[in-house]
């Protein structure tokens, strides 16, 4: 018997703890075991990348606070693509130099057998986190799923249940929760590939599907929270360098969310309960997507509310022409005029507060 004398308790004496409950704000839990899967180039890597980015930097993400704190991202394929990536995203999101606690393990350990590297990867992760001060570890990636079982079958159950086992051991000692990219089934609909132990062992699941216009995050699964919540997202190219003796150019991309959680379910949004023409509406959504990606508040500054999350002027405009504000067929001066104009319509129908500097939502509108 495993459990220890005098751990059993009677039913009122049971407590809720202290612990955090959620990383990502109702999208992802704190601790225990996550799986997100999609078909081949669907955005899946991306998109949780992107997520834990966001975990690492202390930022809201699609609009959803996280609890910030140190990620280790296993990457098992592709790793000199996702070098570029991590640098995509640190220019883009302007973090560059300041010690953001995101950490690429080039490697993919055993983790389909018992006798595995799920030891050897504790001891090398607490070591490489003894160098940087020992922050809190939120969340570690494992990229694939299938790279990391080493021969195992990935559907057999006895497998299967071996490497979630060996997971659960590497959440259990940094506290955090351990998740999984994988590929999906035949059918999408029906959850990931192999063994459906999989699907039984997971507190969360996402899946990813690719569209015409970008791709579409769900919650396949959420044990003890409601299934169901879906967003969208694109892949906006990124140049990183380019020219050179043979005007070759480095690339990469960098997720932009386009459609909050729950927009679809909710049917009214901050756009709908303004009635305004169709450029500031569309502008009104550009602001609210920028909000939820980078807002933060600004202290010491009469005018804007104490717990108001803005974005400035000039990072906003950096979202114009991703989301298909900006008129690529007319000049930048007009461009910025009709961005001046939308900007004092939206803030004259008490949608948006506005300064010189940073724009943020009206109360109620966000």
């Amino acid at each position: 018997m495993s459990t220890k004398p005098g751990q059993s308790q009677h039913v009122d004496e049971i407590q809720i703890g202290d612990d955090p409950t959620w990383l990502i704000e109702g999208l992802m839990p704190a601790s225990g075991f996550g799986i997100v899967f999609g078909a081949p180039k669907s955005g899946k890597s991306f998109l949780l990348a992107d997520a834990l980015f966001h975990v690492a930097m202390g930022r809201t993400w699609a609009g959803r606070e996280v609890m910030q704190g140190a990620v280790v991202y296993i990457t098992g394929e592709g790793v000199e693509g996702f070098k570029r990536r991590m640098i995509a995203m640190r220019r883009h999101y302007a973090v560059e130099g300041e010690g953001v606690p995101f950490l690429m393990v080039p490697v993919a350990p055993d983790l389909g057998h018992a006798s595995g590297d799920d030891a050897a990867l504790i001891e090398d992760v607490r070591a490489y986190l003894a160098s940087i001060g020992n922050p809190p570890v939120r969340a570690i990636a494992i990229d694939t799923l299938a790279r990391t079982m080493k021969g195992a079958d990935e559907n057999a159950a006895k497998d299967m249940t071996t490497f979630v086992d060996n997971c659960e051991r590497i959440g259990a000692a940094f506290g955090c929760i351990v998740i999984g990219v994988h590929h999906a089934g035949k059918d999408v609909a029906k959850g990931s590939r192999g063994s459906n132990a999989l699907d039984g062992a997971v507190d969360v699941m996402w899946s990813v599907e690719k569209g015409e216009a970008g791709s579409t995050a769900s919650i396949h699964h959420m044990k003890d929270a409601e299934d169901g919540a879906s967003w969208q997202f694109r892949l906006a190219q990124m140049v990183l360098r380019e020219g050179g003796a043979t005007s070759q150019f480095v690339a990469a991309a960098v997720v932009e969310i386009t459609s909050l959680p729950g927009e679809a379910q909710q049917g009214a949004t901050a756009g709908s309960r303004v009635q305004v023409g169709a450029r500031p509406l569309l502008l009104l959504k550009v602001i609210r997507l920028a909000i939820a990606d980078m807002g933060a508040p600004v202290l010491g500054t009469v005018h804007i509310p104490h717990d108001a999350r803005v974005i400035s002027r000039e990072n906003l405009k950096r979202y114009l022409p991703l989301h298909g504000y900006w008129d690529a067929d007319k000049p930048t001066n007009s461009n910025r005029a009709t961005f001046s104009a939308d900007l004092k319509t939206l803030k004259a129908k008490d949608a948006i507060g506005l300064n010189s500097d940073y724009v943020w939502f009206a109360k109620g509108q966000s």
